[in-house]
């Protein structure tokens, strides 16, 4: 004879089988959902908070995303650059010359060629003496020891002379400054024009080259009587 309930225990058994399957199953597949919840939404948390701190525009209008950068130009870094400046150059007999600009650049990286922006600097002629020279704009050689002045010189001497020239050209090797363009000069003796000039500031004296045309004052000869 059959037991009825060995037969009716198989039947619950394999019941609780069937039904104990999906449940472990569907258990398992919300927990690996929470898991990768908790990993993925703090990381996207914190992408969206660096985002608002670098751009704070996001937070105004999210249709909107501008980047403006202004990068250096190649080569700009690399310049030298100084603004408000005092520039000290040694002669033949370390005498300082002093310079100052408003600014000095650096015009190719590694040239050793400097633009000096509106110069004006005392140069030493002897322990007495000395020239004021300025301009507004100047090239000092660093290789060639040559400092080259350009738009309109004006040069004072401590003697009570004043020449006005194109622009010039300083040697500190030598000390000779020199200009092959027209110069006008005045002093307490009168006014000369020339087409071109020399000078030597260890003796303190200015050549003139070229056709040169000299106004006298009258008072000049007076003394010379």
């Amino acid at each position: 004879m059959v037991d009825i309930k060995e037969i009716d225990s198989l039947f619950d058994e394999e019941s609780r089988k069937q039904n104990k399957t999906p449940v472990r199953n569907d258990i398992s597949e919300h927990t690996k959902r929470v898991r990768l919840a908790k990993l993925i939404l703090p990381s996207f948390a914190a992408v969206l908070v660096a985002l608002l701190l670098i751009f704070p525009s996001l937070q105004n209008n999210g249709k909107e995303f501008l980047l403006d950068v202004t990068l250096p130009k190649k080569g700009e870094l690399e310049k030298l650059h100084v603004e408000q400046t005092v520039l000290n150059i040694t002669d033949k007999k370390n005498r300082v010359n002093n310079f100052t600009a408003d600014n000095i650049d650096e015009t190719e990286p590694g040239s050793k060629l400097i633009k000096l922006k509106n110069p004006d600097g005392v140069m030493p002629s002897s322990d007495l003496d000395w020239f004021n020279v300025k301009s507004p704009t100047g090239y000092y050689n660093q290789k060639t020891n040559v400092l080259t002045l350009t738009d309109n010189v004006e040069i004072y001497y401590s003697q009570g002379m004043s020449v006005n020239v194109p622009d010039v050209t300083y040697d500190f090797t030598t000390n000779i400054a020199k200009s092959d363009k027209p110069v006008k000069a005045q002093g307490e003796a009168g006014d000369l024009t020339s087409e071109a000039f020399e000078m030597n500031t260890d003796t303190g004296v200015i050549t003139f080259k070229g056709k040169t045309f000299i106004k006298l004052r009258e008072d000049s000869l007076k003394g010379m009587n």
